[in-house]
């Protein structure tokens, strides 16, 4: 099999990041991308998109198909062919004049008649168009639970932070509340993680922050010249509950992205 690190379509980057998973072949790599349940747990170990992993799979399929090495690589690559889908978008005869065109722009041998014929029928046993469009297919419990998940840590924090809110100046007051809703944002990017989590997170917790702790407060900004007797008047739910949320659900989203691309795994451990 292939080694990875011919995949014209992979970031550096991510090559490394591969290895430490053990998949150090595109026919390792198949393997560990088979289904949509292995793609995406192989995105997140290794910090891609599903997209990204689906784009290294349809090169490594072309890679994989009989007799083809790298100069043929090339050669299909030359005549716009850099995956298996793109194969599978054409008819047998476009496929041939493609590659006997490219042949000829590279100055090569093109492959015999009965090899492209192979390529092409093979490309239709390892993977259909439909097999790829189902794919991303959508977890709706998961995402249900993730938006309940997210929106209990919305509604705990902004009750805590409601409870724990000293009555002291406004300017204690408001970093109090934006610490300890960052820290709510944290958490919850932690606990339900995705756009489902973020979700419930942010309308739960904006929500009740701003119920909780809708009164206005007045931060007195220093005399200058230019003004006099000027201050900062916001709602401090609004004001410093949600900026610190949003600003804790970024960083926790950060750390999670760092952790699980710094993190080692066994050999093999994505396609579990």
């Amino acid at each position: 099999m292939p080694p990875i690190d011919e995949l014209t379509r992979i970031e550096p980057v991510y090559l490394g990041r591969l290895e430490k998973q053990g998949v150090f072949t595109t026919g390792i790599l198949l393997e560990v991308s088979e289904t949509p349940t292995r793609r995406q747990t192989l995105a997140d170990h290794v910090g891609a998109s599903i997209l990204e992993v689906l784009t290294w799979r349809d090169e490594a399929l072309m890679l994989n198909l009989a007799a083809f090495g790298p100069n043929e690589h090339v050669l299909l690559m030359q005549a716009g062919f850099p995956g298996l889908e793109s194969i599978l978008e054409v008819d047998e005869a476009s496929f041939k004049t493609r590659v006997q065109r490219a042949a000829g722009v590279l100055k090569t041998d093109a492959p015999t008649d009965l090899t492209l014929t192979g390529w092409w029928e093979q490309a239709r046993t390892l993977e259909t168009p439909a097999e790829r469009e189902s794919a991303p297919e959508m977890d709706v419990a998961g995402a249900v639970l993730r938006l309940l998940l997210g929106a209990a840590v919305g509604a705990g924090g902004a009750a805590i932070t409601a409870a724990l809110v000293p009555s002291g100046p406004p300017g204690w007051q408001t970093a109090v509340v934006f610490a300890l809703m960052a820290i709510t944002g944290f958490i919850g990017r932690l606990v339900a993680r995705g756009f489902a989590g973020f979700v419930g997170l942010v309308t739960v917790g904006f929500i009740l922050i701003a119920i909780l702790l809708g009164q206005t407060v007045l931060i007195a900004l220093p005399d200058t010249f230019l003004w006099q007797s000027v201050g900062l008047s916001f709602p401090l739910g609004i004001g410093a509950g949600l900026p610190g949320l949003l600003i804790g659900w970024l960083v926790g989203w950060i750390v999670g992205r760092r952790m699980r691309a710094t993190a080692p795994q066994p050999a093999g451990s994505p396609a579990s």
